[in-house]
Protein backbone atom coordinates (compact mmCIF):
# COMPACT_ATOMS: atom_id res chain seq x y z
CA UNK A 1 0.00 0.00 0.00
CA UNK A 2 1.49 3.38 -1.00
CA UNK A 3 -0.17 6.63 0.17
CA UNK A 4 1.82 10.12 -0.73
CA UNK A 5 -1.23 11.38 1.81
CA UNK A 6 -0.12 8.62 4.77
CA UNK A 7 3.01 9.21 7.46
CA UNK A 8 6.12 7.52 7.02
CA UNK A 9 7.17 4.18 8.69
CA UNK A 10 9.19 6.40 11.01
CA UNK A 11 6.33 8.26 11.92
CA UNK A 12 4.51 5.68 12.72
CA UNK A 13 7.20 4.36 15.06
CA UNK A 14 7.52 7.91 16.84
CA UNK A 15 3.91 8.08 17.27
CA UNK A 16 3.02 4.43 19.09
CA UNK A 17 6.37 4.46 21.25
CA UNK A 18 5.21 8.18 22.51
CA UNK A 19 1.92 7.07 23.61
CA UNK A 20 1.10 6.10 27.48
CA UNK A 21 -2.56 4.27 26.32
CA UNK A 22 -2.32 0.34 26.27
CA UNK A 23 -5.44 0.02 24.25
CA UNK A 24 -5.79 1.24 20.53
CA UNK A 25 -9.36 0.92 18.68
CA UNK A 26 -9.40 0.07 14.88
CA UNK A 27 -11.96 3.19 14.14
CA UNK A 28 -13.48 2.37 10.60
CA UNK A 29 -16.73 3.99 10.56
CA UNK A 30 -17.18 7.73 12.09
CA UNK A 31 -14.19 7.37 14.68
CA UNK A 32 -12.02 7.64 11.05
CA UNK A 33 -13.30 11.77 11.62
CA UNK A 34 -11.09 13.28 14.18
CA UNK A 35 -13.99 16.22 14.88
CA UNK A 36 -16.38 13.59 15.64
CA UNK A 37 -14.22 11.94 17.98
CA UNK A 38 -12.86 14.95 19.61
CA UNK A 39 -16.22 16.61 19.98
CA UNK A 40 -18.17 13.22 20.64
CA UNK A 41 -16.28 11.14 22.50
CA UNK A 42 -13.23 13.13 23.96
CA UNK A 43 -10.81 11.36 22.09
CA UNK A 44 -7.86 13.63 21.34
CA UNK A 45 -5.48 11.33 18.83
CA UNK A 46 -4.23 11.44 15.61
CA UNK A 47 -5.31 8.16 13.86
CA UNK A 48 -2.74 5.94 11.78
CA UNK A 49 -4.05 4.61 8.86
CA UNK A 50 -3.89 0.62 8.26
CA UNK A 51 -5.79 -2.36 6.50
CA UNK A 52 -7.22 -4.97 8.51
CA UNK A 53 -7.84 -8.88 7.61
CA UNK A 54 -10.18 -10.99 8.54
CA UNK A 55 -13.33 -8.71 8.49
CA UNK A 56 -15.83 -7.51 5.84
CA UNK A 57 -17.21 -4.05 7.14
CA UNK A 58 -21.11 -3.72 5.72
CA UNK A 59 -24.10 -1.84 5.98
CA UNK A 60 -25.53 -4.11 8.63
CA UNK A 61 -25.66 -2.15 12.16
CA UNK A 62 -28.87 -1.15 13.21
CA UNK A 63 -29.59 1.60 15.76
CA UNK A 64 -33.15 1.12 17.19
CA UNK A 65 -32.84 4.22 19.31
CA UNK A 66 -30.94 6.81 16.56
CA UNK A 67 -33.60 5.03 13.83
CA UNK A 68 -30.69 4.52 11.05
CA UNK A 69 -28.07 2.12 10.46
CA UNK A 70 -24.21 2.36 10.21
CA UNK A 71 -21.44 0.17 8.97
CA UNK A 72 -20.08 -2.68 11.08
CA UNK A 73 -17.30 -5.24 10.74
CA UNK A 74 -18.22 -8.97 10.70
CA UNK A 75 -15.28 -11.90 10.94
CA UNK A 76 -14.71 -12.84 7.72
CA UNK A 77 -11.51 -15.00 7.03
CA UNK A 78 -11.44 -13.47 2.81
CA UNK A 79 -12.20 -9.94 3.15
CA UNK A 80 -10.39 -6.70 4.41
CA UNK A 81 -11.36 -3.30 5.39
CA UNK A 82 -9.31 -0.06 5.95
CA UNK A 83 -9.33 1.52 9.14
CA UNK A 84 -7.04 4.09 11.70
CA UNK A 85 -5.55 2.58 14.72
CA UNK A 86 -6.69 4.85 17.25
CA UNK A 87 -5.40 4.90 21.31
CA UNK A 88 -8.42 4.96 23.37
CA UNK A 89 -9.40 4.50 26.78
CA UNK A 90 -12.50 1.83 26.57
CA UNK A 91 -14.30 4.48 28.90
CA UNK A 92 -18.02 4.68 29.63
CA UNK A 93 -18.19 7.62 26.44
CA UNK A 94 -16.35 5.23 23.94
CA UNK A 95 -18.54 2.49 24.95
CA UNK A 96 -21.99 4.53 24.74
CA UNK A 97 -20.78 5.47 21.76
CA UNK A 98 -20.09 1.71 20.16
CA UNK A 99 -23.37 0.22 22.14
CA UNK A 100 -24.64 -1.41 19.38
CA UNK A 101 -20.99 -3.32 19.09
CA UNK A 102 -19.32 -5.50 20.60
CA UNK A 103 -15.12 -5.12 21.44
CA UNK A 104 -13.42 -8.19 19.42
CA UNK A 105 -9.57 -8.39 20.28
CA UNK A 106 -7.32 -8.51 16.92
CA UNK A 107 -3.63 -9.68 16.22
CA UNK A 108 -1.47 -7.80 15.07
CA UNK A 109 -0.85 -9.99 12.34
CA UNK A 110 -4.00 -8.53 10.73
CA UNK A 111 -2.64 -5.05 10.40
CA UNK A 112 -0.78 -3.91 7.44
CA UNK A 113 0.46 -0.50 7.36
CA UNK A 114 0.22 2.18 4.41
CA UNK A 115 3.30 2.76 4.75
CA UNK A 116 6.56 2.03 2.53
CA UNK A 117 9.35 0.13 4.68
CA UNK A 118 11.94 -1.88 4.73
CA UNK A 119 12.02 -5.23 6.80
CA UNK A 120 13.57 -3.31 9.65
CA UNK A 121 11.05 -0.91 9.89
CA UNK A 122 8.51 -3.19 9.52
CA UNK A 123 9.84 -5.43 12.38
CA UNK A 124 10.08 -2.05 14.54
CA UNK A 125 6.48 -1.07 14.30
CA UNK A 126 5.07 -4.95 15.21
CA UNK A 127 7.21 -4.13 18.14
CA UNK A 128 5.61 -1.18 18.58
CA UNK A 129 2.11 -2.96 18.68
CA UNK A 130 3.41 -5.96 20.64
CA UNK A 131 2.55 -4.64 24.44
CA UNK A 132 -0.75 -3.29 23.35
CA UNK A 133 -4.10 -4.35 22.88
CA UNK A 134 -6.22 -4.11 19.46
CA UNK A 135 -9.92 -3.84 19.42
CA UNK A 136 -12.23 -3.67 16.53
CA UNK A 137 -16.03 -3.26 17.17
CA UNK A 138 -17.60 -6.13 16.02
CA UNK A 139 -21.80 -5.66 14.94
CA UNK A 140 -23.45 -7.28 17.50
CA UNK A 141 -26.86 -8.03 15.14
CA UNK A 142 -26.34 -7.61 11.69
CA UNK A 143 -29.65 -6.43 9.87
CA UNK A 144 -29.14 -4.56 6.52
CA UNK A 145 -30.70 -0.99 6.21
CA UNK A 146 -34.01 -0.39 4.52
CA UNK A 147 -36.65 2.58 5.02
CA UNK A 148 -37.32 2.24 8.28
CA UNK A 149 -33.33 2.42 9.39
CA UNK A 150 -32.09 4.17 6.65
CA UNK A 151 -28.71 5.78 6.02
CA UNK A 152 -27.82 9.36 6.73
CA UNK A 153 -25.63 11.38 4.15
CA UNK A 154 -24.39 12.52 7.34
CA UNK A 155 -22.61 9.60 8.82
CA UNK A 156 -21.10 8.75 5.54
CA UNK A 157 -19.82 11.95 5.07
CA UNK A 158 -18.46 11.86 8.56
CA UNK A 159 -16.28 8.54 7.77
CA UNK A 160 -15.40 9.63 4.40
CA UNK A 161 -14.38 13.37 5.72
CA UNK A 162 -12.28 11.23 8.27
CA UNK A 163 -10.49 9.17 5.51
CA UNK A 164 -9.82 12.14 3.33
CA UNK A 165 -8.40 13.92 6.45
CA UNK A 166 -6.09 11.64 7.59
CA UNK A 167 -4.90 9.93 4.71
CA UNK A 168 -6.09 11.44 1.38
CA UNK A 169 -8.81 10.11 -1.64
CA UNK A 170 -7.10 6.83 -1.92
CA UNK A 171 -8.43 5.99 1.61
CA UNK A 172 -11.80 7.15 0.76
CA UNK A 173 -12.07 5.33 -2.35
CA UNK A 174 -10.78 1.92 -0.29
CA UNK A 175 -14.06 3.08 2.44
CA UNK A 176 -16.36 2.67 -0.53
CA UNK A 177 -14.24 -0.47 -2.27
CA UNK A 178 -14.27 -2.43 1.00
CA UNK A 179 -17.61 -1.66 2.34
CA UNK A 180 -20.62 -3.89 1.46
CA UNK A 181 -24.39 -3.26 0.67
CA UNK A 182 -24.28 0.06 -0.44
CA UNK A 183 -27.83 -0.23 -2.38
CA UNK A 184 -29.31 1.14 0.50
CA UNK A 185 -32.27 3.52 1.19
CA UNK A 186 -29.78 6.95 1.83
CA UNK A 187 -31.46 10.25 3.56
CA UNK A 188 -29.95 13.73 2.54
CA UNK A 189 -29.87 15.04 5.63
CA UNK A 190 -27.11 17.17 5.25
CA UNK A 191 -29.60 20.64 6.02
CA UNK A 192 -30.42 19.25 8.91
CA UNK A 193 -27.95 16.48 10.85
CA UNK A 194 -30.04 13.07 11.96
CA UNK A 195 -26.51 11.35 12.75
CA UNK A 196 -25.90 12.80 16.20
CA UNK A 197 -22.20 12.42 16.06
CA UNK A 198 -22.22 13.91 12.42
CA UNK A 199 -18.30 16.05 11.91
CA UNK A 200 -18.47 19.29 10.42
CA UNK A 201 -17.96 19.52 6.98
CA UNK A 202 -17.82 21.79 4.57
CA UNK A 203 -19.20 22.08 1.01
CA UNK A 204 -15.84 21.36 -0.37
CA UNK A 205 -15.53 18.24 1.22
CA UNK A 206 -19.06 17.27 0.56
CA UNK A 207 -18.96 17.40 -3.09
CA UNK A 208 -15.28 15.63 -3.31
CA UNK A 209 -17.46 13.02 -1.02
CA UNK A 210 -20.22 12.93 -3.50
CA UNK A 211 -17.69 12.62 -6.67
CA UNK A 212 -15.98 9.74 -4.95
CA UNK A 213 -19.15 8.05 -4.49
CA UNK A 214 -20.50 8.29 -8.07
CA UNK A 215 -17.05 7.48 -9.30
CA UNK A 216 -17.38 4.18 -7.54
CA UNK A 217 -20.50 3.19 -6.85
CA UNK A 218 -22.70 1.50 -9.87
CA UNK A 219 -26.17 3.71 -10.50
Amino acid sequence: MNNADAPSAQDIINFLNGLNESHIVLGYGSLLSRDSRERFSDIKTYGIPVMVDGFERAWVTRSIQEQQTYVGAIKNAAKKLNAQLIPAQLNPALQEREKDYRFTQVSPEQIAFDATMDINSETALYEALSGRTLWVCETLHCSPANDEFPVSQTYVDTCLAGCLEHAGEKAATDFVTYTSLWDHPRVNDRALPKYPRAANVDKTIQDKIDTILSNNLLS
